[in-house]
């Protein structure tokens, strides 16, 4: 939309944060890219906005992400004077008051949406909203004028080993808008039932793993900003339900996400073991602490590292138990895979690929997606060993788990590890591989109705 007079708060903004219209326009493609998406803005699309004009969502907010950053105070939409919005929609747990049943309501709408649906999805991650603090809260019953019973908590459960299941066979594209539906609808309608405080709680702790497992299928599909949203609500639900386990579960996935993302997630790690419980199940303590291990190993602090690593190692005792259902264990090939990556970050490639081994050995052949996200980072890991024709042979294994999934992350990691394959291009085996890549590539584009 056109505008008849310059905009001089943008103008203030660039002057407060030192940049020029290049490296503004520079910093917002790079932005975008957390979103998987690609922009190509430069220096006469900022003079434009500059003069005036406004720019499509989520153009908007991406700005204001990107001046945040570089000031290095919250700057809101608003701010930028680049849309016409009466509230800040990137953090909807202050928008609604702190509610969680509030804020997922808003979010379900948003995300369901026809008109809304591609904006929301298109949200960058802002790295000044953070999740909501603990506080010792009795859970508060609606009174709905019907009752909740037995039979619907037990559906929710269903859900949840369905939903879980399906991420971690198919990947998280598959039935991502399904979830979200789920939630704006039977979700709601729950949330309005008639309980007392003990089911209420439980229902909500059960809202709150869904919308935990949306956000991880928000990670997978590359839309940052709806994850972070989501993962917040999560642990705002879990807060209500008073559920500290779930509520330090949630922490440590969003530490993980700002670590993918780039940023420094080590804090919300700590958090996250700070939070859990001492009455906790050990292979949930070992969870949170082989990611703090991770934490540590990527910030260069070696000892500190292997230290948290022999503790979750410790805790989870080497059982080779699959869950009995998600949320309550941590499998021994998850935990493998977080030693690969421990190692990986502290330069000792032989044991990392040993461990990366290890986690493909004890993954159910069903499990597509974590299969073909340890076979990308077995690779990685191989080639900065300087082993190239093993490389290849787990590039050959991952396409055949990443032709089963929709998980456009899985699509990122794929052509990182084309890219590292082609300074070896004139190898036949480098060739051969590189060749398979570039045949899958656009397995992973699906249509815009299948989440994206």
């Amino acid at each position: 939309m056109a505008r008849s007079h310059p905009n001089h708060k943008l103008k203030r903004l660039l002057a407060e944060a030192g940049l020029s219209g290049e490296a503004l326009a520079r910093s917002i493609n790079l932005a975008a890219a957390e979103n998987h998406r690609t922009l190509h803005y430069n220096r006469k699309s900022v003079a434009g906005w500059l003069a005036g004009s406004r720019p499509p969502a989520p153009v908007p907010a991406l700005v204001a992400e990107t001046l945040t950053r570089r000031i290095g105070r919250h700057v809101s939409i608003q701010e930028t004077g680049l849309a016409l919005v009466p509230d800040e929609p990137a953090d909807v747990l202050r928008t609604t008051g702190g509610s969680g049943r509030a804020a997922l309501a808003t979010l379900t709408a948003a995300d369901t949406g026809a008109a809304t649906r591609g904006a929301f999805r298109a949200l960058p991650f802002r790295l000044a909203n953070t999740p909501p603090a603990w506080t010792d809260a009795e859970p508060q019953p609606t009174p709905g004028d019907w009752r909740l019973g037995a039979g619907d908590l037990a559906a929710l459960t269903h859900s949840i080993t369905y939903y879980a299941e399906s991420i971690d066979t198919y990947g998280g594209a598959h039935a991502r808008t399904a979830l979200a539906a789920y939630l704006a609808t039977d979700g709601a309608a729950f949330l309005a039932a008639r309980t007392d405080p003990r089911t209420h709680a439980q229902l909500l702790g059960r809202l709150s793993r869904l919308t935990h497992l949306l956000a991880r299928m928000c990670v997978d599909c590359g839309q940052s900003g709806a994850a972070q949203q989501y993962f917040n609500v999560a642990a705002q639900l879990a807060i209500e339900a008073g559920d500290r386990t779930l509520y330090a579960v949630t922490l440590r996935a969003m530490s993980a996400q700002l670590c993918q993302l780039g940023h420094r997630g080590g804090y919300l790690g700590v958090s996250a073991w700070s939070a859990v419980p001492e009455d906790a199940p050990s292979p949930i303590k070992a969870f949170l602490k082989s990611h703090l291990a991770v934490v540590h190993a990527t910030a260069g602090m070696r000892r500190q590292s292997l230290t948290a690593l022999s503790d979750a190692m410790e805790l989870h005792g080497g059982r080779d138990e699959h869950p009995a259902a998600p949320f309550s264990g941590y499998p021994v090939a998850a935990l493998h895979y977080q030693r690969g990556h421990v190692y990986q970050s502290l330069g000792d490639y032989d044991k990392a690929a040993n461990a990366l081994a290890a986690s493909l050995r004890h993954r159910p052949g069903r499990a597509h997606r974590a299969r073909a996200l340890t076979l990308a980072q077995l690779g990685e890991v191989l080639l900065l060993d300087g082993r190239v024709d093993s490389a290849c042979g787990v590039t050959d294994r991952l396409l055949d788990n990443y032709g089963r999934i929709r998980c456009p992350r899985t699509a990122g990691r794929l052509r990182g590890l084309r890219t590292r394959l082609l300074p070896h291009v004139r190898r036949p085996l480098v060739r051969s591989a590189i060749s398979r890549v570039d045949g899958y590539s656009a397995y992973q584009n699906p249509p815009a109705s299948l989440a994206l």
